[in-house]
């Protein structure tokens, strides 16, 4: 694909529709090790409405305007000065580092964007352009091929601490394997950046960021959970979490969908024709999309999820992670697997 030498006058997406903080986000997994990067709250904020914005399956388009204060609205301020914002857009574009399992054992190095446009309208408010870089594009396009993260653009918009940000991807990432399970208390510390020594013991850990988190994110999100220490003696040695189940799914007021593009053909099942009804059920659980599970509403599907989920065969959550790469994604399709093939041997009987 030929690379554009500098943003189009009208770029490809504008605006964020009536509902702008009910976009989705799809985050692939390599994106996902961002956490680990010294990138704030604020930037995660802009690269997760930038992936809201674009049509993942369109990696022709990848330019986007933020236009009528939607910057200020999404760092949290009335009005932000040049400096500040050419401080938190330049950050944007520092070079990071991305885990991508899918590559040989090191790490790669890249820029997330490629270049901003930053004005100011007659009322004052900026407009920023942007654009991804040419190699970030296999991280934000399609990222189906990698496994990603699905979550609602107003779960984050109103987080205020960095620390509920990176636990709120953690918490959903691990969703779609257990609602409840135990990390130990060094991993959870690194994952959240909290090495220092004012960190240690899990009392000062638990009250400057656990305590926290949870109030936010239990205030702000649809991600519900609660925890425990727990101990190994007198020492605690791992946080048991344990979230609420979600609602079904439902289509979201203001959500871009497929008719906000209508130049663009929907993506396709292998050689069939988009199958929107085939999509819904894919949406429940990975691999629902097949027909031995058409005629089933959302909530028969989430209760066969959920009872195939424990039974599903290990061998088969292998088979689809060794294509995946994803772990989450290759045990719903094993879940998937198992289902089809019990009800496909009910039907024979």
């Amino acid at each position: 694909m030929p690379r554009r030498k500098k943003l189009p006058a009208i770029p490809d997406y504008k605006g964020a529709g009536k509902e702008p903080d009910n976009l989705l986000v799809q985050k692939s997994n390599p994106l996902l090790s961002l956490s680990e990067t010294g990138l704030t709250l604020a930037e995660f904020k802009i690269l997760d409405a930038y992936l809201g914005r674009i049509n993942s399956h369109v990696p022709e388009k990848r330019f986007i305007r933020f236009e009528k204060g939607e910057i200020e609205r999404l760092l949290g301020v009335v009005k932000i000065n040049a400096p500040d914002l050419e401080k938190r857009v330049n950050n944007l574009f520092q070079t990071i580092k991305i885990k991508d399992g899918n590559k040989r054992k090191g790490f790669t190095l890249i820029a997330l964007f490629e270049k901003a446009e930053c004005y100011q309208d007659e009322d004052g408010l900026w407009q920023v352009d942007l654009g991804a870089s040419p190699s970030a594009m296999e991280y934000i396009f399609n990222p189906e091929r990698l496994g990603y993260l699905r979550y609602n653009l107003r779960n984050v918009v109103k987080l205020t601490s960095r620390y509920s940000y990176v636990l709120f991807l953690y918490l959903e990432q691990n969703r779609h394997m257990h609602l409840t399970w135990d990390v130990p208390l060094d991993e959870l510390k690194a994952l959240m950046r909290c090495t220092a020594d004012s960190y240690k013991g899990y009392k000062e850990f638990n009250d400057k960021v656990l305590k926290k988190c949870l109030s936010e994110l239990n205030d702000k999100t649809d991600c519900k959970f609660s925890y425990e220490p727990i101990k190994r003696g007198r020492t605690v040695k791992a946080v048991r979490f344990t979230l609420e189940p979600l609602a079904l799914a439902e289509d979201i007021p203001g959500q871009m969908s497929m008719d906000d593009f209508p130049e663009i053909m929907p993506p396709s099942y292998g050689d069939d024709v988009y199958d929107e009804e085939a999509a819904r059920r894919d949406r429940i659980c990975k691999g629902f999309d097949s027909a031995e599970f058409s005629g089933f509403t959302d909530e028969q599907l989430a209760l066969l999820k959920d009872l195939g989920w424990s039974r599903k065969r290990e061998s088969d959550v292998e088979r689809y992670r060794a294509d995946l790469v994803s772990f989450p994604d290759a045990c719903q399709y094993a879940t998937a697997a198992y289902l089809r093939q019990t009800i496909l041997t009910a039907k024979a009987r």
